[in-house]
């Protein structure tokens, strides 16, 4: 799936306030042609996931960030990328955006009647009759993969009527994640203010990243700076190159 890189107003609005934006282009994605695209397919997903750690990586090193200041935002099919980052590697991040993402693959995969099952099997396999396909799967599984350590804060938007990423897929990652970010806590005797906010937006009738009316929209871009700045601690101060 290809970034949307149109121009967005509140993109225009972190820059000017003095964040830095980076688009990572992964192996699966139709921006650098069909090779790129199929270097990150079927079996071959996880390089995906090893481009955005290798891109964040270099971020850090080039000095533009470090991860107490470092949030990822990813839709669809991205959040398979982002989610599978988050249970590796966790310790890159600080906070997570989601909207409308594919978190619970292998489940889905594994549901022929599902709309998104059919048309994308040529992109992540047949895990129902196929047990390689199967195995891979599991393997990056956003949701299959969650366990318990200290994740990013994350906040998701979900569509109820959205028929290729299920709200009930999205429903069972956020509990699980939850009780994951709960266990590790308990078990290092950690506070609970220590613990990640793990927040579900659902916008009610909505398909799958449907356009939102304009006040919707602006509530919806609102509530993610509110986020961003709560989860990275900026309140009260811009993002500064000298504070990195």
């Amino acid at each position: 799936m290809d970034l949307n890189m149109n121009f967005k107003a509140e993109n225009k609005l972190l820059v000017e306030d003095g964040w830095i934006l980076a688009f990572c282009h992964v192996r699966g994605g139709g921006e650098l042609g069909c090779s790129w695209h199929k270097q990150g397919i079927l079996d071959k997903k996880p390089n995906g996931v090893h481009d955005l750690q290798a891109c964040i990586k270099h971020i850090h090193q080039l000095g533009f960030s470090q991860p107490c200041y470092t949030a990822i935002m990813a839709s669809s099919a991205g959040g398979v990328v982002a989610g599978a980052l988050a249970n590796s590697d966790p310790g890159l991040l600080q906070a997570m955006i989601l909207e409308a993402p594919f978190l619970d693959v292998l489940k889905t995969m594994m549901d022929t009647s599902l709309p998104l099952t059919i048309e994308e099997e040529e992109e992540w396999g047949s895990p129902e009759c196929n047990m390689e396909h199967y195995r891979s799967i599991e393997s990056y599984c956003p949701y299959q993969n969650i366990r318990p350590q200290s994740y990013p804060s994350v906040l998701i938007t979900a569509y109820e009527n959205d028929q290729r990423v299920p709200l009930s897929g999205l429903l069972r990652y956020v509990n699980k994640l939850r009780m994951a970010a709960e266990q590790y806590c308990q078990s290092s005797d950690l506070p609970d203010s220590k613990k990640p906010n793990i927040l579900l937006d659902v916008y009610p009738g909505g398909s799958h990243c449907d356009s939102l009316p304009w006040e919707e929209s602006l509530q919806k871009v609102s509530m993610h700076l509110s986020f961003l700045h709560k989860e990275l601690n900026l309140n009260g101060c811009k993002p500064s190159r000298d504070n990195l």
